[in-house]
């Protein structure tokens, strides 16, 4: 989930823990620790080594509990002297924790078992970018402060909205699961995964993801249409034996790990071709979006035509006449890797290219 969103979150659960004015103190520390795990996102400059990085030990539960010794430290220092450590820590605590759940709602993965395991725990219930979320912290916020006479009451309600948003989309999810359970009943294909992932402004709908013998199936999912008939069938990344080079290095073992559901597209070009290797979370697709998904994405494409051509996370692999392994380039971030290999595999010097 974006910074500034964690921070409205955090307020609006502050606000309506500590409404008066004598609880401002504590109101700021939880809005500042909702947000402060995301420093993580300066602890690398190179885009594939960041996603290690991001979503790790500040995310973790360890990290939590570590971190808010730290900000209660601080805290006490900076305002909150008058206010027992126990609490200042319990409050600081809350605040992270609180952070890490909204994180761990989303489909990007959140690592909080660092450092004992790498494991990326997700739930598939909100969109990292959900502007609905933001109206209803926003409004609970404005609404509870604009009332005078019982501020406790409009930011508690505002909480509630928040909860009862949660728990809508927590359901959306379900309900798709099923719907997906049920057309690949009808298909007659075995699942071996199966995923409903949501979907850029558009809580009703959720991007259905089947693997079944070693191929995904992107199906469009609707809370009250159910499944749809534009199904997209990808090979999966790895199955596919001419990346199994690429599997065995460095960037490719990041990669393999990170992505949730990889996939493998060609663009054969003489005695070479070029691999594409991509995340299904990732890929943009123009159906399936609600009527805000879809109005949003014109706009995105009318402002930037060539916006449907971006390969966020993706891999672009090169092989030589003979299947061998010759130039990989990531593409995640403002800084893209590139890395070049000789005849045997084995990789040459390094060189970032932006």
């Amino acid at each position: 989930m974006d910074t500034p969103t964690h921070g409205l979150v955090g307020r609006l659960v502050a606000r309506s823990i500590w409404p008066d004015e004598g609880g401002r103190g504590l109101v700021n520390l939880v809005t500042v620790t909702s947000m402060l795990p995301d420093v993580d996102v300066f602890l690398s400059s190179d885009a594939l080594e960041s996603l290690q990085t991001h979503r790790g030990m500040t995310h973790s539960l360890l990290g939590a509990a570590l971190g808010a010794f730290a900000v209660a430290w601080v805290a006490r220092r900076m305002g909150l002297r008058n206010v027992p450590f126990q609490k200042v820590y319990a409050v600081s605590l809350f605040g992270l924790l609180l952070h890490i759940l909204f994180d761990l709602v989303t489909s990007y993965g959140t690592m909080i078992f660092t450092p004992f395991s790498n494991y990326r725990a997700c739930f598939d219930v909100l969109f990292v970018i959900d502007p609905y979320l933001d109206l209803i912290l926003i409004g609970g916020l404005l609404f509870g402060w604009g009332r005078q006479r019982d501020r406790a009451g409009g930011y508690r309600l505002g909480a509630t909205v928040l909860a009862m948003y949660m728990g809508l989309n927590t359901a959306v999810t379900g309900v798709s699961l099923l719907h997906l359970d049920r057309w690949a009943g009808e298909q007659g294909l075995a699942m071996e995964r199966v995923a409903a992932v949501p979907l850029p402004f558009s809580p009703l709908h959720r991007r259905g993801v089947v693997l079944s013998e070693g191929k995904w199936h992107d199906v469009p999912v609707s809370l009250f249409a159910g499944a749809g008939d534009a199904v997209e069938v990808y090979a999966s990344a790895l199955s596919d034996p001419r990346l199994s080079d690429l599997w065995a290095w460095r960037d490719g073992r990041i990669y393999r790990w990170f992505a949730r559901f990889p996939v493998v597209t060609e663009a054969p070009e003489g005695d070479a071709a070029e691999l594409l290797v991509r995340d299904l979370r990732f890929m943009i697709r123009p159906d399936g979006l609600g009527w805000l998904g879809a109005l949003a994405l014109e706009a995105a494409v009318d402002h930037n035509p060539e916006f449907m051509m971006r390969r966020n996370f993706s891999l672009l692999v090169k092989l030589d006449g003979e299947g061998r392994l010759v130039d990989v380039v990531y593409t995640g971030g403002s800084m893209d890797r590139t890395r070049q290999f000789n005849t045997h595999g084995r990789s040459a010097p390094r060189r970032e290219t932006r």
